[in-house]
């Protein structure tokens, strides 16, 4: 479930960073013909250059699970007045590098210092995943968080390994007793298209002895 929930993610980013890459007047007619250096045989550079797209904006949301604990985490805002598939998506800054020698690898970074996520007793991910309209935001409606906080976001997508991170502090909803959340989920893909999870893990620590 994680490692399909994380390839999903990062296809549906990385298509997001695409088209809004190839959106932009950022062709060769949109330059000055001064602005571009002219190669010729002798001094062409041996190797292309690499490619980084960058993009502030990207809206993402994703589910994780710990299924030893029997949590799982939406990392996206829930309590918006509208409930929707865009309305529940936190908006992050990415970077995809593409390294043209290699046209089957890339790189796309995501991060972000401010993401929402809700944690809840539950290991039922089709309720929230994909995202169908009426049954997300019916389990949001009804299901009572058990930790909510805002964590800063970093994930390392490439084309043989995936790397999502989240860190920080969130309150315990019953008491409001504060606890330092971290999420780890980890995976690696083969050529043959399977993939590994190596790490697949929630914790939440109590701050200050609680």
């Amino acid at each position: 479930m994680t490692r399909t929930r994380s390839l999903a993610l990062g296809l549906a980013v990385l298509a997001t960073l695409v088209a809004v890459g190839c959106s932009e007047d950022t062709g060769p007619a949109s330059r000055s013909a001064a602005a571009n250096p002219a190669f010729d045989f002798a001094d062409n550079p041996s190797t292309p250059s690499v490619i980084i797209i960058r993009r502030d904006s990207v809206p993402v949301r994703v589910i994780t699970l710990d299924l030893a604990q029997g949590l799982m985490a939406i990392h996206g805002p829930v309590d918006n007045p509208i409930c929707s598939n865009a309305t529940t998506k936190d908006f992050v800054d990415g970077q995809r590098i593409n390294t043209p020698s290699d046209v089957q690898g890339f790189r796309l970074l995501l991060q972000a210092s401010d993401t929402h996520v809700e944690v809840y007793n539950s290991v039922d991910i089709s309720a929230v995943f994909p995202f169908v309209a009426s049954k997300f935001c019916a389990f949001v409606a009804s299901t009572p968080k058990v930790y909510e906080g805002n964590v800063e976001y970093h994930v390392n997508l490439g084309s043989s390994m995936a790397s999502f991170r989240w860190g920080g502090d969130v309150t315990r909803v019953a008491d409001g007793a504060p606890f330092h959340y971290t999420d780890v989920q980890d995976a690696i893909f083969t050529p043959d298209g399977t993939s590994k999870t190596t790490s697949s893990y929630i914790r939440l620590m109590a701050i200050g002895g609680q």
